[in-house]
């Protein structure tokens, strides 16, 4: 959970549910200020977007007119509340007019629907034209933790979403019959990627374990 590449401009994650968009607004200021074309974007679930430190972050983000965009990952569960119960709008999205930005909604297993959607976003952050939430509706194939027995869920749920809702496959079919790319390709593609997985597997499980000099590595700044 707690990676970050400053390098690449990743700030990291957070372990606070809704910490991560008032960061974003620190580096959509700096962007804005510095007068470069790099857009600020945060990740949060549905039950992050109920959260007082998202709501301000969108306020702010909009009276500054900062080049910011709000994703709000939309599973229908916030560990195990539905949204149903903790949600009162039927889309998160329909808040950004609160805020006067734009709120889109946005079928989060269509690889090709959020590209489009997330470009727009960005050109008009760049453009000047502020901060956008995307809410994009999606599905987990797992529970919210290892072991979770997912009570909370309907019979059969998770299998119909693996049976009709695979993200993978419907992104495989398409860019075939697109002819952007072909069977070979892909299978190539997924055994390049299985490769480099065991590759990193047989790393991690070879290298040393950290020791006492370890232990407060990265935790603190001097500066």
């Amino acid at each position: 959970m707690h990676i970050a590449d400053l390098g690449k401009g990743m700030m990291g994650a957070n372990g606070i549910v809704g910490g991560g968009p008032p960061l974003i607004c620190g580096a959509g200021l700096a962007a804005k200020i510095q007068g470069v074309r790099q857009v600020a974007v945060a990740f949060v679930g549905d039950g992050g977007s109920n959260q007082g430190t998202t709501l301000e972050s969108l306020n702010l983000a909009a009276v500054w007119q900062l080049p910011c965009i709000f994703v709000v990952e939309n599973n229908g569960y916030a560990e195990a509340t539905s949204v149903k119960y903790s949600t009162a709008c039927d889309d998160v999205a329909d808040r950004a007019s609160g805020f006067n930005m734009p709120g889109v909604v946005v079928d989060g297993h269509d690889f090709f629907a959020v590209y489009e959607v997330a470009g727009e976003a960005i050109e008009r952050a760049r453009g000047g034209g502020g901060p956008t939430l995307i809410e994009c509706k999606v599905n987990r194939y797992y529970g919210h933790f290892e072991g979770d027995a997912q009570t909370y869920r309907a019979e059969d749920e998770v299998k119909k979403v693996r049976e009709n809702r695979d993200c993978i496959e419907n992104f495989a079919q398409r860019a075939i019959a697109a002819e952007l790319a072909n069977e070979d390709e892909l299978a190539s593609i997924d055994r390049e990627i299985s490769a480099l997985v065991d590759e990193a597997v047989i790393q991690a499980k070879a290298a040393p374990k950290p020791g006492v000099e370890d232990l407060l590595t990265n935790v603190y700044e001097s500066y």
